[in-house]
């Protein structure tokens, strides 16, 4: 079943070696209309990328013989342009910027709900078949980097780039931001996006009007914000896309002022 009959049923193979995991999970996305296989590490994988490149693949980072990570890469060197959604039971955020370096279009964190892992997939599916060529304008040398915003101005958007090209992420449609030291994830209700950004350049660039800092690595949109809550002696905050983003105890006076009713 490793090439779909109809060409617009897409292909996917999920790989992981927990095979209670693995195989509702296949069981799911048939049910869903998709043509499924499924492969307990590195090998299985191989025996059917030699029958045919699938359309997406759902791989686990954690596999005792070969991980994710290595995986990732040698698809993503094989066909730069297959789906790669990423599982992880680590809540590490270098796991989870490693995965995206390495060509990864997204990440799910275990456990997780089969509809949600469904959502992700079809995004990147919409993506892939969204994607086209990339118009370079003729001084591509100038255009390469984004000259710093304006002094008085704030970032509207983001650039990612990717293997596929570049992709254009608007501030507005950001739920919530985790930060490091030169770097960032973006999360937007659909995915996730790394970028190459120091801490300093996003403390300048974001508009405190659009995102509150609400701890010292993670920036917060009001409008994503479902509810407040406490767990133990930690205020977080419930997103609308299920996230849940703890608020350092420096700014819970900040945040129960911006997001009081």
């Amino acid at each position: 079943m490793t090439t779909p009959a109809n060409p617009h049923i897409p292909h996917i193979v999920v790989v992981d070696d927990e095979e209670d995991l693995r195989e509702p999970v296949a069981a799911y996305l048939r049910e869903q209309g998709m043509e499924v296989d499924e492969a307990g590490g590195g090998a299985d994988l191989d025996v059917i990328l030699g029958r045919g490149m699938p359309t997406l693949v759902v791989l686990d980072v954690t596999m005792p013989d070969e991980d994710g990570f290595s995986i990732a890469r040698r698809l993503r060197a094989l066909n730069p342009t297959i789906g790669i959604v990423m599982l992880t039971a680590r809540r590490d955020v270098i796991d989870r910027v490693v995965g995206l370096e390495l060509g990864a279009d997204d990440y799910i964190m275990k456990p997780f709900e089969p509809r949600e892992l469904l959502a992700r997939i079809r995004s990147v599916l919409r993506r892939l078949a969204a994607t086209a060529p990339v118009t370079v304008a003729d001084n591509d040398d100038e255009a390469e980097e984004a000259p710093p915003a304006p002094r008085g101005s704030y970032q509207e958007e983001f650039w990612i780039p990717t293997s596929r090209g570049e992709i254009r992420v608007p501030v507005d449609t950001i739920e919530w931001i985790e930060a490091a030291k030169d770097y960032a994830l973006l999360h937007t209700p659909e995915r996730s996006h790394m970028i190459r950004i120091t801490m300093g350049a996003l403390e300048q660039g974001l508009d405190p009007a659009q995102m509150i800092r609400v701890h010292r690595s993670a920036f917060v949109r009001p409008g994503s914000v479902l509810r407040i809550s406490a767990i133990g002696r930690h205020m977080v905050l419930e997103l609308k896309s299920g996230a849940v983003v703890r608020v350092g105890p420096r700014h819970w006076g900040e945040v129960r002022h911006r997001l009081k009713a």
